[in-house]
């Protein structure tokens, strides 16, 4: 019987130590810098809109544009994304994974 339990309990341990590193880290995380790509969505093959934000230390961080992703102007009222370009100057808050892809929940316009 003990070695039964001994025999789980180091299955256990070495499951849990082995699927760690395989979970993803996802972080909220707000930048603020220029527009580097936007890119509309492609069904056909398979592309979601994305933008991809880089600030002044060179930091670049994608972000998948989701239907509850919200535009603001400099004034703070609702834009649509078509007025996202790139060159533009945005503050984007979102989840990051360590990857460096996350999905954004909100992006501003700055001047």
């Amino acid at each position: 019987m003990k070695k039964i339990m001994w025999a789980v309990l180091l299955v256990a341990a070495v499951v849990s130590f082995s699927a760690a590193p395989l979970e993803a880290k996802v972080k909220t995380q707000s930048i603020t810098g220029k527009v580097t790509s936007a890119k509309s969505a492609d069904p056909s093959r398979g592309l979601k809109p994305t933008i991809a934000v880089t600030d002044d230390n060179g930091e670049r961080v994608l972000f998948e544009i989701t239907p509850d992703t919200m535009f603001y102007g400099i004034d703070y009222k609702p834009v649509t994304l078509e007025a996202v370009k790139k060159g533009c100057h945005v503050n984007a808050t979102g989840t990051a994974i360590t990857e460096n892809i996350g999905s954004a929940t909100s992006i501003r316009l700055l001047k």
